[in-house]
């Protein structure tokens, strides 16, 4: 009797096993049919950083892409506009292309990048999106063309044959971070998917070969970059010790940055902060130009002289030294004729004092004797400046 009654019990306890099994299952699925397509359906308990973990992409792109100003403000059934997003469908598609070109390339047509399979999706209609054929897929990815693809599935596929880049100009080392394809919709402008991006309308056309943005139309593809690194830099917040929080650092060697927006220079080894400086940038009239250089030419010292006498900015300045030209014009230098350091001054070019521009031509590549001209090339490349609001 008691044998009994334990195999009756035994019994329905596997039985309300299986029904839980099953019910769980039920919401995975649903769950699992709600976050297909290029948004993803809030569950309760849901924080914005496991949203952005699960679609490999982080906070910083979610707010943007959602217009949130705090990533605590979701909710429950919310739905969410995501960067990774279905085969067919429009903006914010990626494809993991980790770094442009190299210098001298126009298209990057042959290469192939991991593609996630969605469920819906089929190799034709997959074949269909990336401009290619079934049997390329199936060759590239080494399986039969009539093997369905499952969901989740990691499929490599070639980038369209008319993504075209621009070859890369001083501002385009790699950045981490994305590139993404995006399908143009109507009522479009290309100022607003770079900025629904984070980044720069100039970098955008750029990466296309577009020579403006009155050129796309509804249906096109659009490479959009990430951030270069003087974009990526504006948005750093200043830290206590007066020092911007970067978020990485570009290269493990020597860098300088340059913060107008609060009149600093920092030399950088890697991470590590070597020393600061006060600088006199230029004034409204006359900016600094922003964006990533190197240090193509120095000299000790020299004559600078321009501006106009008609418009009251005529200079004539002998001796200016320690000058480092890192953009057509736009130098690193000492300034012997005012003390105004922490105040925009200049006519465009970086003031320092004479101490402080000698530390970092001795500091900065190329490596030069003190006399004469000294240019960069392969075999002594110049240091990196980064130049940012």
């Amino acid at each position: 009797m008691i044998h009994s009654r334990q195999k009756m019990f035994r019994r329905i306890h596997w039985q309300w096993l299986a029904s839980l099994s099953f019910l769980l299952s039920l919401i995975t699925t649903r769950t699992t049919m709600a976050q297909t397509g290029n948004s993803h359906l809030v569950a309760p308990g849901e924080t914005l950083t496991q949203i952005a973990k699960r679609y490999d992409t982080d906070v910083a792109t979610l707010m943007r892409l959602n217009a949130l100003s705090d990533a605590s403000l979701i909710r429950a059934g919310q739905r969410l506009a995501i960067p990774a997003t279905i085969v067919g469908s429009g903006a914010g598609r990626t494809y993991d292309i980790d770094m442009a070109p190299t210098p001298g390339e126009t298209t990057i047509d042959g290469e192939t990048r991991i593609y996630l399979t969605q469920a819906g999706d089929t190799l034709t209609s997959v074949a269909a999106a990336f401009q290619t054929t079934p049997a390329r897929l199936a060759e590239i990815n080494r399986r039969s063309p009539a093997a369905p693809l499952t969901a989740g599935e990691a499929l490599r596929v070639p980038l369209p044959a008319s993504v075209v880049f621009a070859p890369r100009t001083a501002d385009d080392i790699p950045v981490p971070g994305k590139y993404y394809i995006h399908i143009v919709q109507e009522g479009e402008t290309l100022a607003a998917i770079a900025a629904a991006y984070g980044t720069s309308l100039r970098r955008t056309l750029q990466t296309n070969g577009l020579a403006d943005g009155a050129q796309i139309k509804p249906g096109q593809r659009i490479v959009v970059p990430p951030p270069s690194y003087a974009e990526l830099f504006a948005e750093a917040p200043m830290g206590a010790n007066g020092v911007p929080e970067y978020p990485l650092a570009p290269t493990d060697g020597k860098w300088i940055s340059v913060d107008l927006d609060h009149q600093r220079a920092y030399a950088w080894e890697g991470d590590k902060l070597l020393k600061k400086f006060a600088i006199s940038s230029g004034k409204a009239r006359t900016p600094t130009v922003t964006g990533v250089f190197r240090i193509r030419a120095k000299v000790s010292s020299q004559t600078m002289e321009g501006g106009s006498v008609a418009e009251g900015d005529y200079y004539y300045l002998p001796n200016v030294q320690w000058v480092q030209y890192f953009y057509q014009d736009y130098a690193l230098h000492g300034a012997y004729w005012h003390n105004k350091f922490g105040t925009p001054t200049s006519h465009g070019c970086v003031n320092l004092t004479n101490s402080d521009a000698k530390w970092l031509f001795d500091w900065t590549s190329p490596t030069v004797s003190y006399r004469g001209w000294h240019f960069m090339d392969s075999a002594n490349p110049g240091t990196l400046v980064i130049v940012h609001r």
